[in-house]
């Protein structure tokens, strides 16, 4: 740190953007992190601007710990933010902001990022121990995911979507440091590990006290490293939201941080023993791999995720029959997650239609979903809309096209249902929240029941009746999938959840958007189980009204999300940490559960 020479005593001309510049990039190359400041796979013209960020953030860091910490670094701190805001306002004067400001205006960056980073700051010198996993998640907010905000608008790549994904990168980043660091923490007086945690697992103030490796030690890191590995796993996807210049080195950042946890399991969890950190050879391995999957995603699909969500040509496809159900089942492998366990339960000719069925589905999620802005969304929805129609008079203009036409004149499936489910599509580019739970059971009857209304056509069935519960089996899923979404929508924007019920027990979006799980979120979330538990009771009468093969697939579906909702419960609703989510194996035992009922017994 510089303070003897550009501290707030010091009195010296402003720097030329030329100099201040040259002066961020010294500071950039000067130092030594885990991964390079500026690795040499970013491009060029990207580069000084990331080291000008980095300059910044060297700074307040530096004025934080190495200032002699409390009251002094308070006022060092305060006197930074004094520098900011004068940025802001066109006047910097000390050479990192001098170059910040042709970066913020460069991007349009707003202040805020900036302003978090500092309370972040300042919040470690008073606060050591944190109590709860959701008051360690604020602190992350502010010091781990401004600096991924900050990364998405050099990208020129910033939207909410992005931003949440960010964001769990970023908060899975610095718990991976502190679970690496608890050695080094504890020798400087903090303590990262949550109070709830230690004793959720036995571990107490003694055994911290004496840094002792106990089993139950060892099940508390197990935990917290598992908790991570998740929030890492539901960051990744912003990888393919990039362009295609930037993926490689946030890809690596976040296999870093894998890794870091890979190297804590390998260890036994004994991070008292010894620091665990990445070889010289480990972090050129991560590179070589993650160039290899660029290669071949490039290779494969032309590096973008929108090629692979929306491919309609302006003129019909020839794509052939066999080929389109191919395509619908490749997709349906990869990305239907829990239902395609139960579409393998059907007979070829019905695996098929509902591998179609999905297909249609996901591109629609995708395009709702994208990158671009809403406009451009509503507009690629709106397209795809229209050539649904053209391809119910036999026009085909995607590969999925031939195999959903032939499922829907098979099954005679309704076409209001599929537009039912577009309609609930594109409800998510305009409402962020409800009202009511009669408005939101209107949405979840649109991207929910009116799917699996389409479904049950597929499956075969028999009575009015079937309509009636099948309704009530897609508000039940939907309704799950919200509960154990609310951290993710939340980080997005959305709350699902009616405002009159956040009312009536007293909880706010804020507290929401903040993870603070405490006594009314529990009642909250315990009316919301039993709400959707009414209607899994209410849908349960539909399997004896199914075909056979159906039936099996119908009870899979069904016990696999009511074994989420029953993993939320387990967990004291705790939904703001690991995703809740069923095992493999228990997922496969569902089906196998299932297997007498396809086959009629």
């Amino acid at each position: 740190m510089q303070l003897a020479r550009f501290g707030p005593d010091c009195a010296y001309p402003p720097p030329s953007r030329a100099e201040a510049q040259g002066y961020c990039s010294w500071l950039a190359r000067t130092h030594y992190e885990n991964f390079t400041v500026a690795s040499t796979l970013l491009p060029r013209r990207l580069i000084r601007h990331f080291h000008t960020i980095y300059a910044y953030c060297r700074w307040a860091d530096d004025l934080a710990d190495e200032s002699g910490g409390g009251e002094r670094a308070l006022e060092l701190l305060r006197w930074w933010r004094e520098e900011l805001l004068a940025c802001y306002d066109g006047r910097p004067h000390h050479p990192v902001f001098v170059a910040l400001r042709g970066t913020i205006r460069r991007f349009d960056i707003p202040p805020q990022p900036f302003l978090d980073l500092l309370s972040a700051f300042e919040q470690d010198q008073r606060v050591k121990r944190y109590d709860t996993f959701a008051d360690l998640l604020d602190y992350c907010r502010r010091s781990a995911d401004p600096v991924g905000r900050l990364v998405l608008y050099l990208c020129e790549a910033f939207d909410d979507k992005s931003a949440a994904l960010s964001d769990h990168i970023c908060t899975a980043l610095q718990l991976a440091n502190f679970w690496q660091d608890v050695d080094r923490d504890f020798t400087i007086g903090r303590v990262y590990l949550p109070r709830e945690d230690r004793a959720r697992f036995g571990y107490g103030e003694d055994d911290l006290a004496a840094r002792r490796f106990t089993p139950a030690f060892a099940e508390l890191m197990r935990f917290e490293v598992d908790r991570t590995r998740e929030m890492f796993q539901r960051g990744l996807p912003l990888v393919e939201r990039l362009p295609s210049e930037m993926r490689t080195d946030i890809e690596l950042f976040a296999q870093g941080g894998l890794a870091i946890l890979r190297k804590i399991e390998q260890q036994g969890y004994n991070v008292w023993a010894r620091r665990p950190a990445l070889a010289k050879w480990e972090k050129g391995l991560l590179l070589v791999r993650a160039l290899g999957r660029r290669f071949r995603l490039a290779a494969t699909r032309g590096g973008t995720r929108e090629r692979l969500a929306f491919r309609c040509a302006s003129r019909p496809n020839k794509t052939t029959l066999s080929e389109s159900h191919a395509y619908c089942e490749r997709l349906a492998r990869k990305q239907a997650g829990n239902f395609y366990h139960a579409f393998r339960l059907l007979p070829t000719a019905k695996r098929r239609a509902m591998c179609a069925l999905y297909a249609f589905l996901r591109v629609a999620d995708d395009l709702s979903d994208g990158p671009e802005d809403v406009a451009e969304k509503r507009r690629k929805l709106a397209e795809w809309r229209h050539r649904f129609e053209e391809m119910l008079n036999g026009v085909y203009h995607h590969p999925l096209h031939p195999a959903l036409h032939r499922a829907i004149v098979d099954y005679g499936i309704p076409r209001r249902y599929l537009d039912e489910a577009l309609d609930g599509v594109c409800t998510d580019l305009d409402v962020t929240c409800y009202d009511t739970f009669t408005d939101l059971y209107k949405y979840c009857y649109c991207v929910a029941s009116a799917v699996g209304l389409s479904c049950i056509h597929i499956w075969g069935f028999r009575g009015d009746k079937a309509t009636e519960y099948a309704e009530s089996a897609g508000i039940a899923l939907q309704l799950t999938n919200i509960l154990r979404d609310l951290a993710e929508d939340a980080g997005r924007g959305r709350v699902y959840l009616p405002r009159e019920d956040l009312d009536r027990f007293g909880y706010r979006v804020e507290d929401l958007q903040r993870g603070r799980r405490d006594d009314r979120f529990r009642a909250l979330m315990r009316f919301q189980v039993e709400r959707a538990r009414r209607y899994y009771d209410a849908a349960l009468p539909l399997g004896e009204l199914l075909d056979p093969s159906g039936r099996a697939v119908y009870r899979v579906i069904l016990r696999t999300y009511r074994g989420l909702l029953d993993a939320i419960e387990k967990c004291d609703y705790d939904v703001f940490g690991q995703r809740v989510r069923l095992s493999q194996g228990r997922k496969l035992w569902l089906a196998l559960q299932a297997l007498p009922l396809r086959c009629g017994w």
